[in-house]
């Protein structure tokens, strides 16, 4: 297993880490910093799309503030074949708070308090709803990626922290 943080890891925002196991790439978070401006408030995936042996088969986001999702549609538009896995929860409040967000960025760079180009908008959220994958707490579900070469098992339990938010088990299941 490799594990490369992408994000911050020592403070609040940008909450992102790469995991690559036998073969799957998982990102567990999408977060952004909210005191970045643009690309300087989203996590170092260019470790990831800069690598050729690594790729993101799937990401997970753990609860529904943007220090952990924010960036989930940046995610996508690196990866485009990611699937997002996540509780029925934090997928609502997803579908509230990232417009708000691409609405909140546009209005920024209109007044002038935003320097760069929004990361997303509205259109480009609807069109990567189909790559969400919503789950039970404490039922298993499969994560190994295509090239994977060990299957790999997720599971979401109650975090407590907000509403939807979970913590992510991951069960490697080698032979022997």
């Amino acid at each position: 297993m490799i594990y490369v943080p992408l994000g911050a890891s020592d403070v609040i925002g940008a909450s992102c880490h790469f995991l690559h196991i036998d073969g799957t790439g998982l990102l567990l978070d999408t977060g952004v910093d909210p005191e970045g401006d643009g690309i300087d408030g989203l996590p170092r995936l260019d470790l990831v799309k800069d690598n050729p042996d690594w790729w993101v088969d799937s990401a997970f986001v753990t609860h529904a503030h943007h220090d952990h999702m924010g960036s989930m549609p940046v995610v996508l538009q690196q990866f485009p074949h990611a699937m997002v896995h996540m509780t029925r929860a934090t997928e609502m409040l997803a579908e509230i708070l990232l417009p708000a967000s691409a609405r909140l960025q546009k209005r920024k760079q209109r007044e002038g308090a935003q320097m760069s180009d929004p990361l997303f908008g509205e259109e480009e959220l609807e069109a990567i709803r189909y790559l969400y994958r919503t789950h039970e707490l404490g039922v298993p579900f499969d994560v190994t990626g295509a090239r994977g070469t060990t299957p790999i098992h997720a599971t979401l339990y109650d975090a407590g922290h907000v509403l939807g938010s979970a913590g992510i088990l991951l069960e490697v299941k080698k032979n022997g």
